[in-house]
């Protein structure tokens, strides 16, 4: 019975405890992010809203399935090294669901160049490698669950798992590239303080969640392509998808901050919140109205919901 099982319970168990505590503290981040999104934008679209709700169902699904391996794991397992090395629920709560919720991700934020730049080329990029990355992230729930064993889960293995990852994080640094390039192209010299102070900030939390999604997924793939036959990367691929459905949250959470930050820079200048209003050959036009926590897109006069 000892030869049967010769791995380290460290290696294995560790990441597993790390990864699940840190996704249940993102969760609670994502739950008040939630609450104040429907709080707050009760007149968004309805396709808006209803990518908030699948996004926030997909969580508890993921989350209520890594917290029953943990479970396993550390409860009724304990001591067993089968159990400790049990696949359990993590081929369909990791590489299946995780995959979906940065689908969501990616294609929200593909969809949001596209409203900024008018030119397709960079969303289809996107977009095609988004299929990509949930297609090898279906693949790889599957060899996970013929798998069985978190131990003979390897790179010269398993090509598919690291094509998966690998995809993920090209296509996450493909749309912060892209997203800052193009909101830089829409500033003009012409542009007063407020306006300046508008696109700097959509440029720094566009920024700031983009490159937090790229640097994790990256160092997700390292872990697996590093360290083969343990758990290593669990630390980090269990809460990946928090960062994804965080980061949609929080753009559309931030138009609320932006837009009070720049109407008070306004109003204590000019004595009132004006309308922004400037336009460039081939690309969409920003345009902050009224009073409403928002910032839409309007090309042509039509008004596209963007951020």
């Amino acid at each position: 019975m000892t030869s049967q099982y010769q791995f380290a319970p460290g290696p294995l168990t560790i990441p597993l405890f790390v990864g699940t505590v840190i996704n249940w503290a993102l969760f609670g981040v994502l739950v008040v992010q939630v609450c104040l999104y429907f709080a707050a934008f009760r007149k968004d679209p309805r396709h808006t809203k209803f990518l908030v709700a699948a996004v926030f169902a997909a969580e508890v699904l993921q989350t209520l399935g890594c917290t029953h391996d943990t479970l396993h794991s550390f409860g009724d397992g304990w001591g067993d090294p089968a159990a400790l090395d049990d696949v359990g629920w993590a081929w369909f709560s990791i590489p299946v669901l995780g995959s979906a919720i940065a689908s969501a991700g990616q294609m929200f934020f593909a969809w949001r160049i596209y409203i900024i730049s008018h030119r397709r080329l960079i969303p289809t990029i996107i977009a095609l490698v988004t299929a990509f990355q949930f297609g090898a992230g279906i693949w790889s729930g599957t060899l996970v669950a013929n798998a069985r064993k978190f131990s003979l889960l390897q790179y010269r293995f398993f090509k598919t798992p690291v094509a998966w990852l690998a995809s993920t994080a090209l296509a996450d640094s493909i749309i912060v590239g892209a997203t800052v390039y193009y909101l830089l192209k829409l500033r003009q010299p012409g542009f007063n303080r407020s306006t300046d102070a508008l696109l700097f900030r959509i440029i720094k939390v566009t920024a700031a969640t983009g490159v937090v999604c790229a640097v994790f997924a990256t160092l997700n793939l390292a872990l697996f392509v590093k360290y083969p036959g343990n758990n290593y990367h669990l630390a980090v691929c269990i809460w990946l998808t928090k960062l994804y459905s965080n980061s949609i949250l929080l753009i559309l959470n931030a138009r609320a901050s932006i837009w009070h930050a720049t109407s008070t820079a306004v109003a204590s200048s000019t004595g009132s919140a004006t309308d922004l209003e400037f336009q460039r050959s081939g690309m969409a036009t920003p345009d902050v109205t009224g009073t409403a926590a928002s910032l839409v897109l309007s090309d042509g006069g039509e008004k596209i919901y963007a951020v």
